[in-house]
């Protein structure tokens, strides 16, 4: 199987060894960014997405394990191995404490250098690919309710660090219950699938979205002050072309609370969930009367 190739941060204050440890990984395919010292490495990690980062301790300005423990609050899936001289300070111990997949002393040998990293590199991938099944939910394969909780924390973290405003939509599905009574619970699970298509196809990959509960899905995109109009016309377009498309006995219908997330005025995920969840409540009680009247 061809190996993976990589986006790796190489920090070090000492130029040799960063050119070193470049001429180790560029010849089997990995691209390899340097930086001076750890808080060189934060704002170029602010820049640009890396696949893995390799630092040394003893650096100016910020250290090797000062970096690492910033970078296990902020970047939790970014794989750090930590190399240094001096053992006798460090012990592998307090660097995998402080967040560090892989620790290496120095001197290493040449060969065994790329097979650690590696090893490192692949047990990470497993990881991710275990966590991700615990992740998605099963019947539409959006992210489920702990992956949208984990999501959603950085992209908050983010917003406010970039004052950046994000816009929410708390989704429901109309008449489910009636659906399936009506149609079987198969048809009912098939609304869920379209709608979840449909979500799919109307937002883009950089958006979150979930299904959080049994007829519930949330989208978290980045927002400008007139874009929730937009994107909800565009999603209720999507909804109206696929209604005109299928013949399944019932139009798929959603309730919709729109709320917006203020850097300025931050507040935590489940209030801004409570916030779209209200006005999504809102908007159904409208619908559910409308139904009535019409469907008896």
């Amino acid at each position: 199987m061809e190996s993976a190739h990589y986006k790796i941060l190489v920090v070090d204050d000492d130029e040799p060894m960063r050119k070193l440890i470049v001429s180790l990984l560029s010849p089997r395919g990995h691209q390899c960014v340097t930086a001076n010292n750890g808080r060189e490495a934060l704002d170029k990690i602010m820049e640009t997405k890396f696949d893995a980062l390799i630092t040394d301790i003893a650096m100016p300005e910020m250290d090797g394990i000062t970096l690492t423990k910033e970078l296990s609050k902020h970047y939790q899936n970014l794989p750090v191995m930590v190399m240094t001289g001096y053992t006798e300070e460090y012990s592998a111990e307090t660097v995998i404490a402080s967040g560090a997949r892989e620790f290496i002393k120095k001197p290493f040998s040449i060969s065994e250098f790329p097979i650690r990293f590696d090893i490192m590199m692949r047990d990470h991938k497993l990881e991710e690919a275990l966590l991700a099944l615990s992740l998605i939910d099963d019947l539409t394969g959006l992210y489920n309710r702990r992956r949208f909780f984990v999501l959603t924390e950085q992209y908050l973290k983010v917003a406010v660090r970039t004052k950046k405003k994000l816009l929410l939509l708390f989704i429901d599905v109309d008449n489910l219950k009636w659906i399936n009574d009506h149609h079987g619970h198969n048809e009912g699970d098939q609304a869920l699938i379209d709608l979840a298509n449909l979500l799919k196809k109307t937002f883009r990959e950089s958006d979150v979205v979930a299904r959080i509960g049994g007829d519930e899905f949330v989208v978290l995109s980045e927002s400008t002050d007139e874009n929730a109009e937009i994107v909800l016309t565009r999603l209720y377009e999507s909804i109206k072309d696929h209604n005109a498309k299928t013949s399944r006995g019932y139009a798929l219908s959603i309730s919709v609370g729109a709320t917006q997330f203020d850097p300025k005025h931050p507040i935590s995920i489940d209030e801004l969930l409570s916030k779209g969840d209200a006005l999504m409540y809102a908007q159904k009680r409208k619908r559910r009367k409308f139904f009535k009247e019409t469907m008896g």
